[in-house]
């Protein structure tokens, strides 16, 4: 963990970014593509850990601007929220590294809002959390770094509950499991920080399982995944967070090249795909949240950035589209 201000020791063993740089990175002179309009009303969200709170921007935010959204206060009970979710209906999900659980807060929440659930204690299993995904049923699937775990709960759980099912065990591979995703096919995917690689398992697995995909190895260029994601084609998007953006092809296997490579970034520490295929990375090292063409390669100039003072960007973790 590089990240200061740790309240436990066992945050040490990982976490979202490194040391804070309030400055923006000057623009390379790679080409991109112009200035992409914005889905009206469309908002990006991330987890701003070292600010503890939940931020959003209207996605027509360009710059030094102030967010839409800021979910903070002690109603709210973030501490060091590491990872971020949001389901269909739009409620929010944050994963506080620092408590041992997962928060929920409902559509438009905003200011020092309480959360509508909470999920965490002996039963859940959970522990330091930096991967949470919400799957199209609304189950809630969570990335337990120092267990070496993925955890399941149902879609509206909430206290001390037990997960529907857990993904764990020497057959998995799993060491310092941080953000996971689902493809199409349904099959569970996981940034495996202290692996180097993304690992894939079969929809349903369950329990002491192999991986039915390694995506890991010297060609590869994974060094520290960190968060992943998928576009409309299938491709897997890779924040890793010391190589930046890399992008492999749909159905992608084993010790391969990435299609595109996309560098230039402090600290990648969450990744998304928008409706055009646009990619979006928040930026934990430069305290930013940047937007690039989809067919963004090499030093690529983001063709959107937001970042600044008055966006309080401290620290931001993963992202999420509402």
């Amino acid at each position: 963990m590089k990240t200061i201000n740790l309240v436990a020791v066992a945050l040490l063993l990982a976490g979202c970014g490194g040391a804070i740089n309030p400055a923006v990175p000057a623009s390379s002179s790679a080409s991109q593509a112009a200035v992409s309009q914005p889905d009206a009303g469309v908002k990006v969200f991330t987890a701003n850990r070292d600010g503890n709170s939940v931020v959003a921007f209207s996605n027509k935010g360009s710059g030094n601007v102030a967010p839409a959204v800021t979910i903070a206060g002690s109603k709210t009970t973030l501490s060091a929220p590491d990872a971020l979710a949001l389901d269909s209906k739009g409620n929010i999900f944050a994963a506080n590294d620092s408590a041992n659980n997962v928060v929920v807060f409902g559509p438009g929440a905003n200011g020092n809002a309480s959360p509508k659930r909470t999920i965490g204690g002996t039963k859940s299993q959970l522990g330091p959390t930096e991967g949470i995904f919400v799957d199209k049923s609304g189950n809630l699937w969570v990335s337990n770094y120092s267990g070496a775990t993925v955890t399941e709960y149902a879609a509206g759980a909430h206290g001390n509950v037990a997960p529907i099912d857990t993904i764990s065990g020497n057959k998995t591979q799993l060491s310092e499991p941080f953000g996971p995703a689902m493809d199409k096919q349904g099959r569970l995917f996981v940034a495996n920080g202290n692996g180097g690689n993304v690992l894939g398992f079969a929809a349903g697995a369950s329990g002491n399982v192999a991986p039915a995909v390694t995506i890991g190895g010297n060609n590869t260029g994974l060094e520290k995944p960190f968060a992943i994601a998928f576009d409309s084609n299938g491709r897997l998007l890779v924040a890793d967070e010391d190589a930046g953006v890399l992008v492999f092809a749909k159905g992608a296997n084993g010790n391969v090249a990435p299609v595109a490579h996309i560098t230039g970034m402090g600290e990648a520490a969450g990744i998304i795909a928008d409706a055009k295929d646009r990619i979006w990375v928040a930026d934990f090292g430069f305290g930013a949240i940047d937007e690039y063409a989809k067919n963004a390669n090499g030093s690529a100039t983001p063709i959107r950035t937001i970042a600044g003072s008055n966006t309080t960007l401290s620290g931001p973790c993963y992202l999420g589209f509402h």
